[in-house]
């Protein structure tokens, strides 16, 4: 079976507009690219990009995005992405002076969601006016472990509920890392996605084996699929190859991990 680019899995090459795509993936997982591959993509399709960073220091998030041939300092010269970046405000108390990077001046659940509201609806808004936006939540974790899980999921809930109405083109990612929430989180989040795509990585004394399994997506003719998944030097940096559920590719015996 010949290799494929991480797009080629999606009907027509990329997601429906409008959905909310949910990646889960665990600790030791290289599915983290993904996400820089589809900002790369928005970007390069010139998608106004919007991402709310709770996971990690901006210039952290910035080398993750070169790893992937992705240069976020120019996109945000250009005006093709803008980054609330939630956990310098939270934990560094001061920020970059970047074009396109924002700061909250508190970040407490009870009006985050109304302060992040402010930057799109009064700073971006025309910039998501456009058919064409992806909006990200780098990560709905790291959301977890700042603001508590039963906070982000109902602040989740009012994101996803006004941005579909608000919204209704853009394309919203939610990535999230399975190890650090609840199997109530990752069941919440898969519920409100339109399609979900989960990660999967064994760990064995001479190799690593990676899947990507697409569990969901918004189409009558959609039949579940799995992937042995290859990180890459190269342009693609991701590669798939579909695979069939035999014995030798189930998850291995508790020990083995």
């Amino acid at each position: 079976m010949a290799k494929m680019d991480l797009f080629e899995i999606f009907k027509g090459g990329e997601p429906a507009q409008g959905t909310n795509i949910a990646a889960i993936y665990d600790a030791y997982s290289s599915a983290w690219q993904i996400l820089f591959l589809f900002l790369r993509k928005a970007v390069e399709n010139d998608y106004f990009t919007v991402v709310s960073n709770y996971s990690v220091p901006l210039m952290s998030f910035m080398r993750r995005g070169r790893s992937v041939g992705l240069d976020l300092e120019k996109a945000l010269r250009e005006e093709k992405i803008s980054i609330i970046d939630v956990f310098g405000s939270r934990y560094a108390k001061l920020g970059y002076n970047l074009p396109g990077v924002f700061y909250l001046d508190r970040v407490e659940p009870e009006t985050i969601n109304p302060r992040v509201d402010k930057i799109y609806y009064e700073i971006l808004e025309e910039k998501l006016r456009s058919e064409k936006s992806l909006r990200m939540i780098h990560t709905l974790d790291g959301a977890a472990v700042m603001l508590g899980e039963d906070n982000t999921l109902r602040l989740l809930n009012q994101t996803v509920a006004t941005k579909s109405v608000r919204s209704q083109n853009s394309n919203l990612i939610l990535p999230v890392n399975a190890d650090m929430v609840s199997r109530r989180f990752v069941a919440w989040v898969s519920n409100l996605s339109d399609y979900v795509l989960l990660a999967k990585s064994w760990i064995h004394e001479d190799h690593i084996k990676e899947f990507l399994y697409l569990l969901k997506a918004p189409h009558a003719d959609f039949e579940p699929a799995v992937y042995s998944m290859t990180v890459e030097r190269g342009r693609k940096r991701v590669t798939l190859e579909r695979v069939g559920l035999t014995p030798e590719l189930r998850p291995p015996a508790e020990e083995e991990r």
